[in-house]
């Protein structure tokens, strides 16, 4: 799973968001309302964002 159907946004998104903004991906889901409708995706849009930005920051 890539990206949140409900909200029609994909994970990627989420993170190359967060990181242009300088802000946590957690605000971005809220903003999009990724994640919250149906939640099927939840648990692989935070393990997606968070190994994605710890990948990152280990670079």
């Amino acid at each position: 799973m890539d990206k949140c159907h409900c909200a029609q946004v994909a994970f990627e998104t989420i993170v190359e968001t967060a990181k242009s903004e300088g802000i946590d991906y957690r605000e971005i889901i809220e903003r999009v309302n990724a994640g919250n409708t149906c939640t099927a995706c939840k648990s692989y849009l935070i393990e997606y964002c968070e190994s994605r930005l710890e990948l990152l920051q280990t670079a």
